[in-house]
């Protein structure tokens, strides 16, 4: 199983055609030629870098795991797994994708295109719309041709169990959002080093290898009053909020509104 066009087209979104790493500025396409590389944080392949055995293949080519990147950081990353670990990796993607696009325009949805990998069939598949017939040619046209009608839409079911927090969109958007506050104002201090922060949470949840998106619905509030008092409110930028009476966040129906 690879990586879906949706996931591909949120992640390009995201990225806004450009390198993840930090202080890095290569696009990912360049007048519709494709430069960068989708990379995953855990690797696909047992070889590979940060390889989890616990990951499912699902889990390896979803959203979460993926990063879009320029083929002289891919390599740099890559060679140094024990410098760039996943944690590390993880807070280098959240910070680069709060400045991207949630919006999937045409434009963006064609170059994600260019990111997919090609296939070679050898088998041609037509499928029909309602009540009438499509056929697809490709390849060698003397292959053979199934025609066959669509089958109904199903909605597409989250990675996460139905009570997680990553289960439901404005729950884990509002957590995403508050945990990248607070590693954007921890980011210049040199004793919060990378990492620690999503450590921090995960001893608290007793995450161990999971996710917060794996995070019962019901320990919401706890999950946002632990990343407030604890991770943002102590940070230098959260005293200095407190101190001046300014507010350090937006509440939970604020940042709705603006999404």
């Amino acid at each position: 199983m690879a990586y879906t066009l949706n996931t591909i087209k949120r992640l390009y979104a995201k990225s806004g055609n450009q390198c993840a790493y930090p202080e890095c500025t290569s696009q990912i396409i360049v007048q519709d030629v494709q430069v960068g590389e989708v990379c995953h944080i855990k690797a696909r392949n047992k070889k590979g870098p940060r390889y989890d055995p616990n990951l499912s293949q699902k889990e390896k080519d979803s959203f979460s795991n993926l990063i879009l990147l320029c083929r002289t950081c891919h390599k740099l990353i890559d060679s140094k797994p024990e410098t760039y670990t996943v944690d590390l990796l993880k807070e280098i993607k959240e910070m680069h994708e709060r400045k991207g696009d949630s919006e999937i325009t045409p434009q963006i949805a064609k170059e994600a295109l260019l990111l997919m990998p090609v296939r070679k069939t050898k088998n041609v598949k037509a499928v029909s719309g309602e009540g009438g017939v499509s056929i697809a040619i490709g390849g060698d046209s003397n292959g053979p041709i199934t025609v066959q009608k669509t089958a109904p839409k199903r909605e597409p079911k989250s990675k996460y169990p139905d009570n997680a927090i990553g289960s439901d969109a404005n729950l884990s958007g509002y957590v995403d959002y508050l945990f990248g506050k607070a590693v954007d104002y921890w980011k210049n201090v040199e004793a919060m080093t990378p990492g620690r922060l999503g450590k921090k949470l995960k001893k608290h949840f007793g995450l161990k290898t999971r996710t917060r998106n794996y995070i019962p619905i019901e320990r919401f509030d706890e999950l946002v009053s632990f990343i407030i008092t604890e991770q943002i409110a102590s940070s230098p930028v959260g005293k200095r909020h407190i101190r001046n009476g300014t507010k350090m966040v937006k509440s939970f129906e604020e940042w709705r509104q603006r999404s």
